[in-house]
């Protein structure tokens, strides 16, 4: 078995294992304090700019070794709508790192209540705030607390925080496609009836015990990954050296816990890079996956897919009208309500009233409601892809 060598390495694996088990959020979130020297952070995954037309999908957070989750409703409930900084960070370009005092106005420091009660309560008003491109449209928004060290943020500590990022982004998609995977499905064990989601199940020797549809069309069409003598591999050389480490990690020998990682892999026919997350099965866990000899299971995320689920199959499934169900398509696809107005020729107050018809016929409340409803469908009879 390969060791993790460092705080830092330690840090990929265990946000590799996050991904997969959401219970592992805290342990990964701690170490990073540690190694960013910062002392807390929160990351959040949103869609839309503003409060107006956005919606938080997840958000975690951990202060002083432990998730807040007191805290995430409080923000959520209370400062979120009001939250100035909000539409601010939304423009953010990809991958800046910003401070977060800059993303208020001197008066709002004075005045603001997220700024001058949650971010002091929190010790979050001389921390860093980052913005990154996240699956189907989304954002990753990740927040870093005061640094712990009195001077401020040294370049070593900034240098840290920017090798992280690639990382939290990878996190954040195989959070986002599990998520949306058992929302839909219940279960891992159940994507290997569709091709929502590249899911591969590997035995205890790295052999494919079975696919789902949508890793076999990958496989199929090498798109990144291949099949080969029966393993899995990847398309390039670098890449499937990471690969066979990340599971080698995942399939250790006898009496040893595997660990789980993640890592992207390049492929041919997208500038954007796949997202592949590795997990071991322990025993007891076998059952619910169907086969006794499943060692690891391992994700695919594509940031560039979009669901495309055909408008008639929700308007019949769903009891919605034309304009709802093609409202309802495009929310799914990872489209804002502004971004649905300007492509439909319709105003944003339409799109809402449309919005508002929906969720009363459903009997739902949020937006997340729906997509997860709309997703549901991707791959049945009546969809393309």
């Amino acid at each position: 078995m390969v060791s993790v060598e460092g705080p830092f390495e330690r840090v990929i694996a265990l946000l590799g294992e996050a991904a997969l088990d959401d219970t592992r959020w805290p342990a990964a979130a701690h170490l990073i304090n540690e190694v960013a020297g910062t002392k807390g952070n929160v990351l959040a995954l949103t869609e839309g700019r503003s409060q107006a037309d956005g919606e938080i999908i997840f958000v975690r957070s951990c202060f002083g070794g432990r998730r807040r989750e007191d805290w995430e409703r409080e923000y959520l409930e209370d400062y979120w709508p009001k939250d100035e900084c909000v539409a601010r960070i939304g423009l953010l370009p990809d991958g800046e790192l910003v401070h977060n005092a800059d993303l208020y106005s001197g008066r709002e420091k004075r005045t603001s209540p997220t700024y001058t009660e949650a971010r002091r309560r929190s010790g979050m008003r001389n921390g860093l705030t980052v913005r990154l491109d996240g699956p189907g449209g989304s954002h990753i928004v990740w927040s870093l607390g005061d640094p712990i060290e009195p001077e401020g943020w040294s370049p070593g500590r900034i240098e840290t925080i920017e090798r992280l990022l690639p990382h939290v982004r990878q996190f954040a998609c195989g959070r986002r496609a599990v998520e949306d995977a058992r929302a839909a499905f219940g279960s891992l064990a159940g994507l290997l009836d569709t091709n929502r989601a590249g899911v591969v199940q590997l035995d205890r020797r790295g052999r494919i015990v079975a696919a789902s549809f949508g890793a076999r069309d990958l496989l199929r069409r090498d798109e990144g990954l291949v099949e080969r003598d029966g393993f899995l591999s990847a398309s390039e050389s670098g890449d499937d050296a990471q690969l066979q480490t990340l599971v080698a990690r995942a399939l250790p020998l006898p009496g040893v816990r595997g660990s789980a990682g993640s890592m992207t892999v390049g492929r041919p026919s997208a500038r954007t890079r796949l997202v592949v997350c590795v997990s071991p099965v322990v025993a007891g866990e076998n059952e619910r996956f169907g086969a006794s000899r499943v060692g690891a299971l391992l994700l695919v995320a594509d940031p560039e897919r979009r669901p495309h689920v055909d408008p008639g199959l929700v308007a019949a499934a769903m009891g919605l009208g034309p304009a709802e169900s093609q409202v309802a398509v495009m929310l799914a696809a990872g489209q804002s309500v502004r971004d649905i107005a300007e492509a439909t020729d319709r105003s944003e107050a339409t799109v809402r009233w449309h919005l508002k018809r929906i969720f009363r016929k459903q009997g739902i409340t949020r937006q997340a409601e729906l997509v997860q409803r709309v997703l549901a469908l991707d791959g049945l009879p009546g969809s393309y892809h």
